[in-house]
């Protein structure tokens, strides 16, 4: 397969319809392609060409005048059409020097018919040559994405898929990941070799947010490289491209490419879930550590793949839970397929992922692969993107919380870091972080059980307020929560309430007069935070684990 199917201005012109035609100017541009055939004789009339037209004229719309001779041929050149040929006769006995300067200056073709030809002739040739040839192109692309599905099948898919698809284009193409040593097809000595691939990670390297659109970018001024990224639910999986020298990029270019981008990344899929499948042992382990199991440090270094002697890698334990669109099936089964994209989007933060899927929520154990200075920005990046993968696979409306335990020093404690992940996700929205470190007092609350103990120091210190809220409809308890946040501040406490300050004065006696003059002492004041948070957070799981009725 090739180019074939574009037919150039060079080719139009050695049709037999064009034996008694000439060049007489703008030859450097014989190469550009046609894509119709116009008849047009005014510079009014260009206004309807799109770019790629051959123009066939008499001379009609300008004869003599060299004013609007200049504008015609000067709208042509402006709307990209591809060449002029016109039919000397009585309108235009002869082509002007200043219309051939124009067309010289910008390389634009100029033909000339010595003799009279029917344009109606030409027109139905050139034409039925094009569509000929874009059939043909058709069917070429119907034939390479059939052998492309049958080379997929094969070992070695990645390479064989590349060395098809340059025979097809036949010009240097390559396979770019970010995260291994990109392939060139056909290989590239060493020197050259370096630079390209310094030139891709550059292009592909220096944005926050990967590319994940199809474009090109200019080596020099004949050269440039197209691409287009492998995309898998949502991720980025690698980049495909090639590198044009002297020529344009075409549809059926496009086209070709686009067929070997959806193959590509079928194989990359297949690959990545045949990996998940093999990670059985790992899974075990995962296990073990949810249900809070002891496992030795050997074990869980041999699993991992990691030295068996030497100081182990710092970790970090994160939990990630999820909650569907309300239009979802009850019964949708869990994305297991998302732990493969999850992994690649990892290990390209410089991670070494370990994930496992239970449910609505995915376990991760995350291996530094070297030493992070700032571990939380690190942290933050992969909650941002987890976040958008899982509302890209499962919808922009799925609510997502996140829970991080403290970093991990020795692989043995990991369950106990996963216990921190499990505490710092059950008080993320009172605690408005999901890191364990900075939960406070709720490190404290998560271990108090609800019956008898808690419940009773909610009631020993709120009772009061809870039982007039209840029988006057009043939120004394809520006022009080408030106050208390914004440090005793009634200004401030007021305008959070959306009341008036008059209306905290008569709120705040009520409380006062509910549980004493000095419930604002330190030792009291301390006891009613306690016991508001745990209210909050108690209300909060009862409504989480509370069955729904019909």
């Amino acid at each position: 397969m090739s180019n074939d199917w574009r037919l150039t201005v060079a080719e139009s012109i050695r049709r037999p319809l064009f034996k008694h035609a000439e060049v007489v100017a703008g030859s450097r541009g014989l190469a550009r392609p046609i894509r119709w055939v116009h008849v047009i004789e005014s510079a009014d009339s260009c206004q309807y060409l799109n770019g790629g037209e051959l123009i066939l004229s008499t001379g009609l719309g300008f004869g003599g005048e060299r004013e609007k001779r200049l504008s015609y041929l000067s709208e042509l050149i402006r709307r990209k059409a591809v060449g002029l040929c016109m039919e000397l006769g009585d309108y235009i006995p002869q082509i002007p020097q200043d219309m051939l300067e124009l067309a010289n200056h910008h390389e634009f073709p100029l033909i000339v018919f010595h003799q009279p030809v029917r344009f109606v002739d030409i027109t139905q040739d050139l034409h039925e040559h094009l569509v000929n040839r874009q059939m043909q192109a058709l069917r070429d692309l119907e034939a390479y994405s059939r052998s492309l599905q049958q080379i997929s099948l094969q070992t070695q898919g990645i390479p064989r898929v590349l060395q098809h698809f340059q025979t097809a284009v036949q010009t240097q193409v390559f396979f770019y990941t970010p995260e291994s040593t990109p392939l060139y097809v056909p290989p590239l000595p060493q020197s050259v070799q370096s630079e390209l691939t310094e030139l891709l990670r550059t292009h592909f390297g220096q944005r926050e947010e990967p590319i994940t659109t199809a474009g090109s970018f200019a080596l020099t001024d004949t050269k440039q490289i197209i691409y287009h990224p492998v995309m898998a639910m949502g991720h980025l999986l690698a980049y495909v491209g090639l590198v044009l020298f002297e020529r344009q990029t075409d549809e059926y270019l496009l086209l070709t490419l686009d067929s070997t981008v959806s193959t590509l990344a079928q194989i990359m899929m297949r690959k990545m879930f045949v990996e998940e499948q093999a990670l059985a042992t790992e899974n075990r382990l995962f296990d073990d550590l949810i249900a809070n199991r002891p496992v030795p440090e050997e074990w869980m270094r041999s699993v991992m793949g990691l030295p068996m002697t030497g100081k182990p890698p710092s970790y970090h334990t994160l939990l990630l839970s999820f909650q569907r669109s309300t239009g979802d099936h009850p019964d949708a089964q869990p994305p297991h397929d998302l732990t493969a994209v999850f992994r690649s989007a990892l290990t390209r933060l410089g991670i070494r992922p370990f994930v496992r899927c239970t449910g609505q929520r995915f376990t991760f154990l995350l291996v530094e692969k070297q030493a992070v200075a700032d571990s939380r920005r690190l942290l933050e990046k992969v909650m941002k993107e987890l976040t958008r993968i899982t509302k890209q696979m499962l919808g922009a409306d799925t609510h997502i919380w996140f829970g991080i335990g403290r970093t991990g020093k020795k692989l043995a404690d990991a369950g106990k870091h996963l216990a921190e992940a499990e505490q710092a996700l059950a008080f993320q929205n009172e605690a408005q972080s999901p890191f364990f470190a900075d939960l406070g007092l709720f490190r404290l609350l998560f271990h108090i059980p609800h019956e008898p103990v808690l419940k009773s120091f909610i009631h020993d210190y709120l009772e009061p307020l809870l039982l007039y809220d209840r029988e006057h409809g009043s939120q004394l308890v809520h006022t009080l929560r408030v106050y208390l946040d914004t440090n005793l501040s009634k200004q401030e406490a007021a305008e959070k309430l959306y009341i008036h300050r008059q209306t905290l004065y008569h709120r705040l006696d009520k409380i006062a007069e509910c549980l004493g003059e000095d419930y604002m002492l330190p030792h009291r004041r301390l006891c009613l935070e306690i016991a508001l948070r745990a209210l909050e957070w108690l209300k909060s799981t009862e409504q989480v684990t509370a069955p729904s009725h019909q």
